[in-house]
């Protein structure tokens, strides 16, 4: 149906910004049909014997209706409703007749169908005061409403008042979580989180990428030792072959008393930092940040500044670390040990008659040498131009005479 114009046209109310801003924030509009808002439009219907029942929401320029029983309407122009007096108001409006009130006896939806009579409108009032429409009940002949009638009006009103908040409350959770999820996941490291019974509530994909080995596993009510021991039964945790259930009791505790961060290797080489820290509920929240570039980047460092450049063997300056540490030990616990002094024959004449590239590549061969006959334990050494030294721990004299050989 299509209205041009009506009569009188009621002002809009002085808060009308307000209230439309309001109205948005509902996020109800042009919404699907809802089972709540349809159960309370019929039982209005039921208890107050009325062939017409709308749960209207009063838009700028028109009414749209939530629910509607009685009327097959979507929606009406402003101008024609009868809500957009009643939402002028706090208290259930009431046109016993339509025709008579000079209001509405002109008004399409009175002069033609559906042919409005009896009118009755509970406005839809938040909290704060504001109508965002009305529950309102419509007759085709004229009538009145008790005052027990106009009570449980505005308490259905109520009702869908309350429904609606509870809408937009769970809108804005489901909005709330579909931010934190979207922002977990954007993070570029293993996030998780834990309630106080240790259950899993959450984590993001990364968390799930760097536990691949029990990714199956790590699924929402998972309790934190179960996926630990799952990760140590299927070799995801190295440090804990041999000793695992003191591996386990250990990182348990670290996990319930969350201190200083950790590092865990993994079984693919893979370093990370771990970082986790009790929330207010009591839960744990987690960080798993991939550490191995630094891990690897320091373990090279490391190696270049304790190794001869040309032959890959110790340096001076940590051999004599190294020796030391071992003397003492030695000395402690009266232990033999053994170190040995090699000096190239010929090396500068080597150099002089054939070139420093010729006596780099002895040097190298002579190292070679040495690594292929010395055990894990024992150290070699460019000690010099020509020279290399060779700890030998706790050799024995058939040991000994072998690395001096």
């Amino acid at each position: 149906m299509t209205y041009r114009h009506m009569t009188k046209i009621v002002p809009k109310p002085p808060n009308e910004a307000e209230r439309l801003a309001r109205l948005r924030e509902f996020n109800i509009l042009d919404t699907p049909p809802s089972e709540a808002f349809d159960r309370i439009a019929h039982l209005a219907s039921k208890i107050l014997d009325m062939p017409i029942t709308l749960v209207s929401l009063i838009d700028e320029n028109r009414q749209w209706f939530k629910a509607a029983v009685g009327l097959d309407l979507n929606e009406t122009s402003r101008d024609l409703a009868f809500c957009n007096a009643a939402i002028r108001g706090t208290d259930v409006m009431v046109v016993p007749d339509a025709t008579t009130d000079i209001r509405f006896s002109d008004n399409p939806l009175v002069t033609g169908e559906p042919g409005i009579r009896f009118y009755a409108g509970a406005p839809l009032r938040t909290a704060d005061g504001l109508n965002m429409g009305t529950l309102c009940v419509i007759d085709l002949k004229p009538r009145v409403l008790t005052k027990r009638e106009n009570e449980i009006l505005a308490d259905l009103a109520r009702i869908v008042v309350e429904e609606m908040e509870l809408v937009r409350l769970a809108e804005s959770e489901h909005l709330a979580q579909t931010r934190l999820i979207d922002a977990v996941e954007a993070l570029p490291d293993g996030f998780v989180l834990y309630d106080k019974d240790d259950k899993l509530l959450l984590c993001n994909e990364k968390y799930r990428e760097i536990y691949a080995a029990t990714a199956d596993l790590i699924v929402p009510g998972a309790r934190f030792e179960d996926l630990l021991r799952a990760a140590v039964a299927r070799g995801v945790c190295p440090d804990a072959l041999g000793n695992e259930e003191e591996w386990i009791q250990h990182r348990l505790d670290r996990h319930r008393n969350p201190q200083d961060p950790i590092e865990q290797n993994l079984a693919d080489g893979r370093w990370l930092r771990v970082e986790e820290r009790r929330t207010r509920e009591g839960g744990y929240v987690g960080f798993r940040i991939d550490i191995t570039e630094m891990k690897n980047h320091a373990a090279e460092l490391e190696r270049l500044a304790a190794t001869d450049h040309l032959t890959g063997a110790l340096n001076r300056r940590r051999f004599h670390a190294l020796a030391e540490a071992e003397f003492r030990r030695a000395q402690r616990y009266d232990s033999p040990m053994a170190l040995c002094l090699i000096d190239a024959d010929h090396f500068k004449a080597l150099n002089d008659t054939y070139g420093h590239a010729t006596g780099d590549c002895a040097l190298q061969a002579l190292v070679e040498c040495g690594r292929q006959v010395l055990r894990e334990e024992d150290c070699i050494c460019r000690y010099g131009g020509g020279e290399v030294a060779i700890l030998l721990p706790e050799p024995g004299l058939l040991g000994a005479a072998r690395g001096l050989h």
